[in-house]
């Protein structure tokens, strides 16, 4: 990642990740998403949204949050810097379910 700090910072624990953003904790919500509560108490919503370019076929994603801002917010930076860090460390554990999927499939 050329010129980008890692998700997690080598040696971070979850805590300094959290404290970062300025957050308490973030939980998947067992549905489209995860609730990311505030440093502040307050807790929101961050949606994945996941959908098909009807004029290129291909996917696109993108995620919103109930928070007040009205742009990206730091509560979609963070859920998107815990799943890179997430995937990252699956890759490295050799936990590669997605590749496989695409290996395995014939065009």
């Amino acid at each position: 990642m050329s010129g980008q700090e890692h998700p997690m910072r080598t040696g971070e624990s979850w805590e300094a990740f959290l404290r970062r953003y300025r957050l308490r904790d973030i939980r998947d919500d067992g549905r489209d998403g995860w609730v990311v509560e505030s440093a502040s108490g307050a807790t929101y919503h961050v949606a994945a949204h996941m959908g098909v370019d009807r004029d290129s076929g291909s996917y696109t994603s993108r995620m919103t949050c109930d928070c007040p801002a009205r742009k990206t917010c730091r509560h979609i930076n963070a859920v998107m810097d815990m799943r890179h860090a997430e995937e990252l460390a699956a890759a490295q554990d050799g936990d590669a379910d997605g590749m496989d999927i695409i290996d395995r499939t014939q065009f």
